[in-house]
């Protein structure tokens, strides 16, 4: 006993080098379970600590210092992923053989919550930052949790979505659509609507009215905040004689089914007036830059007296209220359902367009009241979270179309 302290002392004060010397719990080198047979509890390594600094060249294993770091941080139950069964057994072995003032912690195993498109192996994210695939554990792709808050995930889904799936005691792998339809059902109800065009067209109304002075009208409109919750109230929002609308949203020569703007086809600017396109400016090249239209006065709130119907409502800023955005789309990390199985390296199923950055996007002026972490839902578009620290840069939530269903109708075949 005398010569082992006098060993550790030794191993403490720097005296040997490292991994010349460890010190190991004798227990029983024929036991069974092999987390039993005199494992090792400290070990030499410099380094510099990012707390003690220089201080130290020795430290603990994990299992050594678990269970004593449980009782004295007032740990009563340990939850571990179900590799850690076979360690359970020397977890309870140091506590019994420690004299520590604390209620003893137990060591519970549960199962490892994995997701689609997907990787939650720690080393594995790290090398994504290390490589600079993303820029940080907060970046909105990671699946930590800085990462989905700054992406926009309520609180509330994300333990919905745990509620709901449960504490299992086997490995299982759930859609990410599954996680992503709790978002969405919870932002559908408390996020705040607004109207943003992310690849914007300028339409030019050429019949919209001119004050005494010659300058276009600006009319107003009362927009529902949320038809989810009436207490969320609603907003006034501008309206005139130029608007930016989706570049998706009109078609010189539409396509079968196409039901938006496109040249002598009526529809309906969300909230405001039915509208329809009679002509187009192009640039040097040849492309369409706006969009000339006429519209009906009669029609004011969207609706036709005469009865006839549209089939399709668009969204809309007025051009000379619009606020300028930077708005940030995201497709899966990874391309693979189970990143890695194909070739044992996640790293081969990164999917190199994982995200698009869009600049020049112009949106309701009421979003740049939007408080740094928000989330509103831009509509038509989807859920949108406006970063924290980068001002009018919106980071796209969720969708709005609900995947999950279709996700459950394949699995049923």
């Amino acid at each position: 006993m005398a010569e082992n302290l006098d060993l550790l002392a030794r191993m403490k004060a720097g005296e040997f080098p490292d991994g010349s010397r460890v010190l190991r719990a004798k227990i029983d080198m024929q036991a069974e379970n092999m987390q039993l047979r005199d494992p090792v509890m400290y070990r030499i390594r410099r380094g510099h600590h990012f707390r003690t600094g220089d201080e130290w060249c020795i430290y603990p294993t994990y299992d050594w210092a678990h269970g004593q770091s449980d009782a004295i941080e007032g740990v009563t139950h340990s939850m571990c992923t179900l590799e850690f069964v076979s360690h359970r057994p020397l977890y309870d072995w140091y506590l019994e053989h420690l004299d520590l003032p604390f209620e003893k912690p137990r060591q519970l195993e549960f199962a490892r919550l994995e997701l689609t498109y997907t990787i939650t192996s720690k080393r594995k994210l790290m090398q994504l930052i290390n490589d600079g695939v993303v820029d940080g554990w907060d970046d909105p792709r990671m699946p930590t949790l800085r990462g989905l808050r700054r992406r926009g995930y309520p609180a509330a889904a994300i333990r919905g979505f745990c509620t709901h799936i449960g504490i299992k005691k086997t490995n299982a792998r759930h859609s990410i659509e599954e996680l992503e339809s709790f978002v969405r059902t919870e932002l559908n109800r408390i996020a705040l609507r607004r109207m943003a065009v992310l690849r914007p067209l300028r339409l030019v109304i050429d019949n919209w009215p001119v004050d005494a002075a010659g300058e276009p009208v600006v009319d107003w409109f009362e927009l529902t905040n949320n038809p989810e919750d009436p207490a969320a109230g609603t907003r006034s929002a501008p309206f005139s004689g130029e608007l930016f609308i989706e570049a998706d949203d009109f078609a010189e020569v539409p396509p079968p089914k196409f039901f938006r703007l496109s040249p002598g086809r009526e529809v309906r600017l969300r909230g405001a007036y039915l509208v329809t396109a009679t002509d187009v400016d192009r640039d040097a090249d040849g492309n369409v830059v706006a969009v000339h239209a006429t519209y009906d006065p009669a029609t004011r709130g969207g609706d036709a007296p005469d009865g006839r119907k549209v089939k399709s409502t668009m969204h809309w800023v007025s051009a000379g209220h619009a606020a300028d955005a930077t708005v940030a789309i995201y497709d899966r990390l990874f391309a693979a359902e189970v990143p890695g199985d194909a070739t044992g390296d996640p790293m081969d199923d990164l999917n190199p367009q994982s995200v698009e950055l869009l600049a020049g996007c112009k949106v309701e002026g009421a979003l740049a009241e939007t408080a740094p972490g928000e989330v509103v839902q831009f509509e038509r578009l989807g859920y949108f979270a406006k970063d924290p620290r980068t001002p009018m840069l919106f980071h796209r939530t969720v969708g709005l179309r609900d995947e999950w269903a279709a996700v459950q109708k394949r699995a049923r075949g």
